[in-house]
């Protein structure tokens, strides 16, 4: 394992669950000498991803911060997606969330949000966090559209999850289900992720590959099923803006 991935080992260990640790308690966690280990911490700390606290305690440091408010001004699939989700928000208005997820490692993380008006709810889509790529709309639709050589070795790593929300119980099952997504063109669930809250989601494509999934989320009871209808119609046609932006934007960069 090389320097560098050492160093995004130890980024990892920090989460939600565990967000502080000392140079002694990551050495053991990686199982790297002490003195190794501080030299990791002293890089971390010196560029900003890293931040003391006292104690000899170590958090994330401000230069995440720093990334974030990058990557929400220059992303492209964000910058790209904003007056759709903007559009579509005003829609729905006190009725649900829209969002943008996009594939991260083996999970989907949202990485940009709008809506309009007090929203008695959230939802487990928060921005930033990982969540599974084989539960809720948003990431079913990811998922439907990855190559069948990707799913299919999703499918042998984690065949009980897929079991369990339903995707089939082997691979000829599988197969079916996601291929009957892809032509549905979106997809539509209840409860997967958030109890009573109804996903509906439809794909964003450029150059032929899947970059993320367009989103609206929200209690089940403020959709009526020609309501569904026409906004997975309208997440259709916005999606296909965002895909022909992404695609602009590339080009402009070749």
């Amino acid at each position: 394992m090389t320097t560098a991935d050492r160093l995004l080992e130890v980024l990892n260990l920090f989460t939600r669950e565990r967000p502080d640790w000392s140079v002694e308690e990551a050495a053991k966690a990686i199982k790297t000498p002490t003195s190794t280990t501080y030299r990791y911490f002293k890089s971390l700390t010196k560029s900003g991803l890293l931040g003391t606290f006292g104690g000899g305690r170590y958090l994330l440091g401000p230069s995440i911060i720093r990334y974030d408010r990058q990557l929400r001004l220059t992303d492209p699939l964000v910058l790209a997606a904003r007056y759709q989700m903007e559009r579509i928000a005003e829609s729905v208005a006190g009725r649900g969330v829209v969002f943008i997820c996009r594939l991260f490692d083996d999970q989907v993380m949202c990485v940009s949000q709008a809506s309009v008006g007090n929203l008695p709810f959230a939802i487990g889509y928060e921005r930033g966090r990982p969540m599974p790529l084989f539960a809720g709309s948003a990431s079913r639709v990811i998922l439907a559209h990855l190559p069948d050589r990707k799913i299919r070795s999703l499918h042998r790593r984690h065949s009980r999850e897929f079991s369990r929300n339903n995707i089939g119980t082997n691979w000829t099952e599988v197969r079916e289900q996601l291929k009957t997504v892809r032509e549905q063109g979106g997809f539509t669930i209840v409860g997967e992720v958030d109890p009573g809250m109804r996903g509906i989601s439809v794909p964003i494509r450029c150059n032929g590959a899947i970059v993320g999934s367009l989103n609206v989320a929200g209690p089940r009871q403020g959709f009526t099923n020609p309501a569904i209808a026409r906004l997975l119609e309208e997440l259709r046609q916005s999606a296909t803006k965002i895909s022909e932006e992404l695609y602009r934007a590339t080009v402009k960069h070749v």
